[in-house]
């Protein structure tokens, strides 16, 4: 599973070995998307949880498209 997750600021590159070699993209608004594969749920707290313990703000959590991912939405339409 893929996930995009939004923070406020932006972060070095340096910050995506602490997130398990997750993709930084920094944003022209101040923002930077996290982009991470985890195998379940309980790698996607883990990095939540960091962010939780670093003190950076989260904006969002988006599951992103991919070949396990129904194709109505983020999290699929239930």
């Amino acid at each position: 599973m893929r996930y995009e997750i939004r923070l406020e600021g932006h972060l070095g590159d340096e910050w995506a070995d602490r997130f398990g070699a997750a993709a930084l993209v920094r944003e022209d608004g101040g923002a930077t998307r996290l982009i991470c594969s985890v195998t379940d749920q309980s790698a996607l707290f883990g990095i939540l949880r960091k962010v939780r313990d670093l003190g950076i703000p989260l904006i969002s959590v988006d599951k992103i498209p991919g070949p396990d991912t129904p194709q109505g939405g983020p999290s699929g339409d239930r």
